[in-house]
């Protein structure tokens, strides 16, 4: 994984999703290699204050909360969001907590936000999907197949589907990383396993921390714009 020292070129980060396991990664790694990051968050959160870190709370559902948080930013913005679906334990079969298309309300908020913009405010969305969404399920085994579509899984599903869609669709410049099976903290060498996850094999996984690194590393390159790479270590 690379780390940028040269700060001056680095875009400012609008993060949404920041108190999440893979969105706690990506600020810390972000603060670390010297992007200046906004983070929305909800009024009932906190996070550690950083000199490089600005607050903006409101809801990832609401434009006019987004639309608040990228005018507190000077320059250019890479919007990054790990919002996912949660359950009450990582059973798959566990009870849901979250809405459903909970991901697909914040990224349809997050379009009509950058629509009020200056055209070269917003560089490019990187919004975090999954391993299985729309074109990989075909190449997900058969076992998570049928995990997904027949556990609670499947509203997490239904809901990234409907978010690669309405991102695609946007017109806006985007990155949407499909990790595999998301295991451990470490970041180890990503590999990419093809925008379906053709390359892959029986159960791929990749740690959080890795994932947090790729997409760190997609808000300075251009290499992975207007794809859906699927992640695993």
């Amino acid at each position: 994984m690379s780390t940028t020292t040269n700060t001056t070129s680095l875009p400012n980060i609008l993060l949404i999703g920041s108190t999440g396991r893979t969105g706690r990664l990506v600020l810390e790694s972000a603060l670390t290699r010297g992007h200046k990051v906004t983070a929305l968050i909800r009024p009932s959160s906190a996070l550690p204050s950083h000199p490089s870190l600005t607050i903006s709370k409101g809801s990832p559902l609401e434009t006019g909360d987004i639309t608040t948080a990228l005018a507190t930013i000077n320059g250019p913005v890479v919007l990054i969001s790990t919002l996912g679906q949660t359950r009450t334990s990582g059973n798959p079969f566990a009870a849901t907590t979250s809405p459903p298309l909970f991901m697909l309300a914040s990224a349809t908020a997050v379009a009509e936000a950058i629509k009020g913009q200056p055209a070269d405010k917003v560089k490019k969305v990187i919004i975090m999907s999954m391993f299985g969404t729309n074109s990989s399920f075909a190449n997900l085994n058969f076992l998570m197949r049928a995990t997904m579509t027949y556990s609670n899984m499947r509203q997490t599903l239904e809901d990234q589907n409907a978010v690669d869609k309405a991102i695609k669709e946007s017109g806006m410049v985007f990155v949407m990383p499909r990790p595999a099976m998301l295991k451990g903290d470490t970041a180890l060498s990503v590999k990419i396993l093809g925008d379906a996850g053709e390359k892959s094999g029986f159960m791929p996984s990749v740690s959080a921390k890795s994932v947090a690194e790729f997409i760190l590393d997609a808000t300075v390159s251009q290499e992975w714009d207007g794809r859906t790479p699927v992640l695993a270590d």
